[in-house]
């Protein structure tokens, strides 16, 4: 999901998805393990959508059934802003999940003010997908909303500003350097901001991730097998 997508495909393919889903919902129930899933935060000019296709094809190439999906930012928000598809896709997952959902979301959000409830909508979209598993989840505070589900790899990808302009402008067809740099710093900004308008949780703690990884290090190909050999650590497949 990398690249741009026409609407009426992306609304297909959302459409198609939560069939699949309903249709496995009594299959996962049964299932004695857990689908894993990855959530990757990242740093602009990181370019972590091409990385997440990278894995899901790595991983797809070992699998025949359960394949991989990317769910970035454009499709999550798709999903989100369509209040009754959003609604559907929290109904295939089993009751106990959904009750378990609501009263985490009644903690987390006790305080807030009433706009939180759209928030809400998009973290229990957004768990959701992890709940059905074998999801990559790019930013949108996947790391922090899928809390507690403990088959999760959570993936932080950082590089130096300087290998993060270059790319910014090859990417952005950006000529002037400071341009590049001031939208990095912009986009930067308000990542912290939207981790921090309805969550306590500080990005920058290494803490919070499973692996860090300097991508300006690797190829993307080395990247995907980074990410799966944590998955392999941890037992997740």
């Amino acid at each position: 999901m990398s690249n741009p997508i026409k609407e009426s495909t992306l609304e297909r393919w959302i459409q198609n998805q939560m069939k699949v889903w309903e249709s496995e919902k009594k299959i996962i129930e049964k299932e004695e393990k857990p689908r894993p899933f990855i959530t990757i935060s990242r740093q602009y000019g990181c370019f972590a959508n091409d990385i997440a296709e990278e894995i899901a094809k790595a991983l797809n190439a070992t699998t025949t059934n359960n394949k991989w999906s990317v769910y970035d930012k454009n499709l999550i928000n798709k999903i989100e802003q369509q209040y009754n598809i959003s609604e559907k896709i929290v109904e295939t997952i089993d009751t106990r999940k959904r009750e378990e959902m609501s009263e985490l979301w009644r903690t987390m959000l006790a305080d807030l003010p009433p706009q939180a409830a759209v928030f809400q909508k998009l973290a229990s979209t957004i768990r959701t997908i992890a709940i059905h598993g074998n999801a990559i989840l790019i930013g949108r505070g996947s790391v922090v909303i899928t809390k507690g589900l403990r088959y999760g790899l959570h993936l932080r990808f950082v590089a130096p500003l300087q290998y993060r302009i270059q790319k910014v402008m090859e990417y952005q067809k950006i000529k002037d350097r400071l341009a590049a740099e001031k939208l990095i710093e912009e986009k930067d900004k308000q990542r912290h901001e939207f981790m921090t308008q309805y969550i306590k949780f500080n990005a920058y703690d290494p803490a919070s991730y499973d692996i860090t990884i300097n991508v300006a290090q690797f190829t993307k190909e080395q990247v995907a097998q980074i990410s799966i050999a944590g998955l392999k650590v941890r037992k997740l497949i």
